[in-house]
């Protein structure tokens, strides 16, 4: 990401999850709590985790080259 360009690097720190990922994320978290996630939907509750961490992670990473190249990135 450290070679990306400004403009790419505030798309990627600006981005957002869109509301029916979301919507979708928090059903699987409820059932996950109620102990009622079926097999398929465990192994969809872990992948939309590791998806979720990625996106935040790039996002961070965007954000703190952004700072370091001498940009005011506000906090979300």
């Amino acid at each position: 990401m450290d070679r990306m360009e400004d403009e790419a690097l505030w798309k990627i720190a600006q981005s957002r999850k869109t509301v029916a990922d979301m919507e979708r994320y928090n059903i699987l978290l409820d059932r996950n709590q109620e102990g009622t996630l079926t097999d398929a939907e465990r192994t969809e509750l872990t992948a939309l985790r590791t998806e979720a961490d990625c996106f935040m992670l790039r996002k961070a990473q965007a954000a703190a080259l952004l700072r370091w190249r001498g940009h005011h990135v506000p906090l979300p």
